[in-house]
């Protein structure tokens, strides 16, 4: 064999090795950015209703489930959320966050107290969500909330716990 050949033959080795590299590179783009990468992103929420604002009545909490749809990546499910919520003397409403910002623990509304009452570490809160006494490090996180036609509309979010500032979770 000729020198010729040698060199003929190690360049069709590089080009074949270099054609099979840009192909798998290009599956691997695809794959990791069709199915991959939606799995990855943080889940959405969007506004969510949570009933009518006609039954509400100032100043005396009421809680209020509704189902959100959660979109994770490509998948989509319909998920039970809870809120409080209080009816202002302005017919503006307040929405809080149905877990205490200590450790999570679902509180109550204790109407013969006026307060919201945690059970697992006694934290307490006024009708306003204000911190009174307890471990817990902040008020109880408020919601984004918005009326439209007559209906609440609700954007659910979770809090970090344990921390003196209200974080996305």
């Amino acid at each position: 064999m000729s020198e010729k050949d040698i060199s003929r033959r190690n360049f069709m080795v590089r080009t074949i090795i270099g054609i099979f590299v840009l192909i798998g590179a290009a599956m691997t783009a695809a794959l990791g950015g069709f199915g991959v990468l939606p799995a990855l992103r943080k889940k959405e929420s969007g506004w969510s209703d949570a009933g009518s604002t006609a039954d509400l009545q100032v100043g005396r909490p009421q809680e209020r489930r509704f189902f959100e749809t959660v979109k994770s990546g490509w998948q989509k499910e319909k998920v039970e959320r809870a809120v409080w919520l209080v009816k202002k003397s302005d017919n503006s409403v307040t929405a809080f966050s149905p877990n205490c910002p200590h450790l999570g623990c679902g509180y109550r509304w204790v109407a013969a107290h006026q307060r919201f009452e945690c059970p697992c570490h006694a934290s307490v809160f006024d009708v306003n969500g204000k911190l009174l006494s307890g471990p817990s490090p902040r008020s109880l996180d408020t919601i984004e909330t918005r009326v439209e036609g007559g209906r609440l509309l609700v954007k659910f979010e979770v809090f970090q716990l344990g921390i003196s500032m209200k974080v996305l979770a």
